[in-house]
């Protein structure tokens, strides 16, 4: 298994969890049966809580 180097960018906490917001409004409206946007949609939904979980650790103070 290929472990991906992540970006190492960390949004603020609020900017994070409002991308994280729109992601999932965003998946709310994809088609179920597009493949090409469910998995976009989950592409999203990783990325933005890749950020939102970056940003509370930040914000804790964790590494």
């Amino acid at each position: 298994m290929r472990i991906l180097q992540r970006p190492t960018f960390v949004p603020p906490l609020d900017i994070a969890l409002a991308g994280a917001r729109q992601v999932h409004a965003d998946a709310e409206r994809a088609d179920i049966h597009d493949h090409d946007a469910i998995v976009e949609s989950h592409a999203a939904a990783t990325e933005a809580l890749r950020q939102l979980l970056a940003a509370l650790d930040a914000e804790e103070g964790r590494p």
